[in-house]
């Protein structure tokens, strides 16, 4: 497996990097460090100098050799990592054209918790990537530590639910992991589906016994998923980019900070095509 982590040497970029590296003690995956250019600088754009940017390229060459020396220092030599350094004018697009090109399976960034990942899901350069990326993203808060991939929630409406769990299944098994279907429903909403045999039968199609299917009574979606998160001690929350009204409610100006499970789950998302 290839994770694409895309890196402007800063400490949250690490943050990305280390999470990754976590991954690889359970199986094995090549590391793949982008630093892209930025040609759509102003003070590059203004210039216009050849040279100049030769100097930045020479300048972020170096930083990615001091990157991987803290890398092998910190962690040995037992993680394969490449790395490359481009220009693009579009870091979203550059990431995707890179990550596509090169065969990546996952693209893993950082984030700085609550705040840090209402700014990532909106207005940043991460959030172009993870709104328009192709290939799965995981999104690693600061104090996110990687132990494993046991539990991993689903927060689901029930829509589409078979087409979604082809593409999360997939990576679950990678880790042998449960895949907690949640589904959180008014208070006074009355709900008529049969879990053990909606759990049954998904577990029967899919051939895999890990799948079980919750039901929460909760007038707020945030609050329903950090109980149960908070409940099963979840690793990891998933959801679709396309479905933007639970997407963009989840992350909701005025709710993000009630939103506990940002500060140390990782987030994978996918996008529906």
């Amino acid at each position: 497996m290839k994770i694409l982590i895309p890196t402007d040497f800063s400490q949250l970029s690490k943050i990305a990097i280390q999470y990754a590296i976590g991954l690889s003690k359970d199986f094995e995956l090549e590391l793949v460090l982008l630093h892209i250019i930025n040609t759509y600088n102003p003070t590059m754009a203004r210039i216009g100098s050849k040279k100049l940017g030769e100097v930045i390229k020479t300048s972020s060459e170096q930083d990615m050799n001091e990157l991987l020396k803290e890398i092998k220092k910190e962690n040995g030599d037992h993680v394969k990592i490449t790395t490359n350094i481009i220009y693009g004018s579009s870091i979203e697009k550059e990431v995707e054209a890179f990550a596509l090109k090169n065969n990546i399976d996952i693209i893993c960034i950082g984030t700085k918790g609550a705040t840090g990942l209402k700014k990532i899901i909106f207005g940043s350069n991460a959030a172009g990537i993870i709104a328009s990326s192709s290939i799965p993203v995981i999104t690693v808060p600061e104090y996110a530590q990687y132990k494993g991939i046991i539990n991993i929630v689903y927060s689901s409406d029930l829509e589409n639910l078979e087409e979604e769990l082809k593409l999360i299944i997939p990576f679950a098994k990678l880790f042998n992991s449960w895949i907690k279907i949640l589904h959180i429903i008014n208070e006074h909403e009355n709900f008529n589906v049969d879990l053990q045999n909606q759990e049954h039968r998904l577990r029967t199609l899919f051939s895999y016994e890990k799948i079980k299917t919750k039901e929460i009574k909760n007038d707020s979606v945030i609050n329903g998923i950090n109980e149960y998160v908070s409940g099963i001690d979840a690793d990891m929350v998933a959801m679709f980019t396309r479905r933007t009204a639970l997407f963009e409610k989840i992350f909701n100006k005025s709710i993000t900070k009630s939103a506990a499970f940002q500060t140390k789950t990782p987030l994978l998302t996918f996008q529906k095509a």
